[in-house]
């Protein structure tokens, strides 16, 4: 698999898979909490999206999940502003699982003005620290997604 700035790949994860990974979410936050609030996964706890994640991520450039998270963006939100990630010295690869599609807005974009729609269990993996990415307002309906860092495989 040759690598160029985006590798997109839709039906990541099931319908059944996002659903599920949205429920955990929810399970762990007070149902009042309405903010943009990432909670972080265990991967022994989630070995199945491990293993998914790091197949991709070693035909792409031999790099493994250091830590992930999910992120509820909630309606109303300004998104982000391009930026690069500086999560660690070791980050070799970045990954966006969207969980669902149904909400307005929250596009991946690019700085070269490139923008990927959110479709349910589409994974986009990219290098996050070399090509500044952002996430487009939320106009309606709550965003959730995986974040993904990897970090070179040993």
């Amino acid at each position: 698999m040759s690598f160029k700035k985006a590798i997109i790949q839709d039906k990541f994860l099931t319908q059944t898979e996002c659903k599920k990974l949205i429920k955990f979410y929810k399970k762990g936050l007070p149902k009042s909490f309405n903010t943009t609030y990432p909670l972080e996964l265990n991967p022994l706890e989630h070995t199945s999206l491990v293993n998914k994640i790091n197949k991709v991520g070693i035909d792409i450039n031999n790099s493994a999940v250091d830590w992930f998270q999910i992120v509820k963006w909630p309606f109303p939100n300004k998104g982000k502003n391009l930026h690069t990630d500086d999560t660690s010295f070791k980050t070799t690869l970045s990954s966006i699982i969207y969980l669902n599609d149904d909400y307005r807005g929250g596009h991946t974009f690019f700085e070269d003005n490139t923008s990927f729609a959110p479709v349910e269990g589409r994974a986009i993996f990219f290098d996050g620290k070399y090509y500044p990415h952002g996430v487009s307002s939320i106009d309606g309906g709550d965003r959730y997604t995986v974040a993904i860092w990897l970090k070179k495989n040993k």
